[in-house]
C-alpha cells in the first residue's frame, strides 16, 4: 500500500468488482471525467481485472483503489506504461463515490501517486487530459504543481458535442520543489 495524508493507494481486489461495475456503467460520472459512456458488463470488467493482475513489471503501469482514511473504497487512481528511455507516463482519477468529491480526496490520491512515479520508480514527468470545462479537477491538478502545456480542440465527441481538452504536464524537479 502506498499511503497519502487522507488516503491509501492499494491494489485493486476482487472484492471490489461489485462496486466498480456500478462506476464503470455510471453515465454521469463518464460525462463527469470526459469520456464517452461505457455499457460494460461483468466479464468484461473481470477480463480487464484480470489483465490488471497480470501486470508483473511496474512498467507495465496500473491502476490502483483509492481508500479513504476509513477504508472505504471511493474511486480508482492509474499510470500508463513507460519507456525506460523517456520515463515519463500519462495518470489520470476518478472519484466514483459522489459524496468523495469536492474533499481533496482526489488531490491526496493524485499527489500520492505521483509522489511514487517519482521518488520510487524515477519517472521525470507525468502528463494529464482533462476537458476545460471541469474546472475543479483543473485546479487540483494546478495545485499539485501541473501545467498546462497544450489544447486540443474539438478532442473527443460525448454527451451530443465536441469537447476540447488540456494537456498539462508535471516535471518530477517541478513535483520536489513545491
Amino acid at each position: 500500500m502506498i499511503f497519502g495524508d487522507r488516503v491509501r493507494l492499494r491494489a485493486i481486489e476482487r472484492a471490489d468488482l461489485d462496486t466498480l461495475y456500478l462506476w464503470w456503467n455510471d453515465p454521469d460520472l463518464w460525462t463527469l471525467i470526459g469520456a464517452k459512456k461505457r455499457l460494460t458488463s461483468q466479464d468484461e470488467l473481470l477480463n480487464w481485472y484480470e489483465g490488471e493482475l497480470d501486470k508483473h513489471d511496474v512498467a507495465l503501469g496500473r491502476t490502483l483503489a483509492i481508500d479513504d482514511d476509513e477504508g472505504h473504497l471511493v474511486g480508482t487512481v492509474w499510470y500508463g506504461s513507460y519507456d525506460a528511455g523517456d520515463r515519463q507516463t500519462t495518470v489520470g482519477l476518478y472519484l466514483g463515490s459522489e459524496a468523495s468529491r469536492g474533499q481533496g480526496l482526489g488531490t491526496d490520491a493524485l499527489g500520492t501517486l505521483i509522489r511514487y512515479l517519482f521518488e520510487e520508480l524515477g519517472l521525470h514527468k507525468t502528463r494529464l487530459f482533462v476537458e476545460v470545462d471541469n474546472a475543479a479537477a483543473i485546479a487540483a491538478y494546478r495545485k499539485l504543481g501541473f501545467v498546462d502545456e497544450g489544447r486540443f480542440r474539438e478532442h473527443r465527441f460525448y454527451a451530443g458535442r465536441w469537447h476540447d481538452f488540456l494537456a498539462m504536464g508535471l516535471l518530477a524537479r517541478e513535483f520536489a520543489a513545491r
